[in-house]
């Protein structure tokens, strides 16, 4: 198992333990199913992988857009930058180094949450596991960093 499987299912069961905070059903059938996305990387399947990856990047999209009707930004960027790693990913775009690095954005803006709405955000069980996603993906960049010499 990778450092960034580990890190993020710290984040899942962290999302799942919010799962009674989450109020809207369609924000509990998001955090669900990136449960489930995560789940299915464990199989040696490549059929199963690809479904999960493309999951993922089907509910954070989807998860970026409620927000954003909603008008709730912090959560938006959020679920943007989780969704703009899965892009980077699926079409293998340059410079996905400075979006790794970019992942500070996201993370920081977690932190505020954190401080400011922590009892008031319905939808901090996602937010909770796309932060550590994204902890990951900055964690893959800081090892990256220091492999260069």
């Amino acid at each position: 198992m990778t450092q960034q499987k580990v890190i993020i299912g710290i984040g899942i069961l962290a999302g799942l333990l919010l799962y009674a905070k989450t109020k809207p059903t369609f924000l509990k059938v998001i955090l669900i199913g990136l449960s489930i996305s995560f789940g299915l990387t464990f199989f040696k399947n490549q059929l199963l992988t690809d479904l999960s990856f493309f999951s993922f990047g089907i509910l954070t999209i989807g998860f970026s857009v409620h927000q954003a009707a909603n008008r709730k930004w912090t959560n938006f960027a959020i679920g943007l930058f989780a969704f703009l790693s899965f892009i980077w990913g699926l079409f293998q775009y340059p410079f996905i180094g400075e979006l790794r690095f970019l992942m500070l954005l996201p993370i920081g803006l977690y932190i505020w949450t954190l401080i400011t709405k922590w009892n008031t955000e319905n939808g901090l069980s996602i937010l909770t596991v796309l932060t550590f996603y994204e902890l990951s993906e900055f964690l893959i960049f800081i090892g990256q960093w220091t492999q260069i010499k």
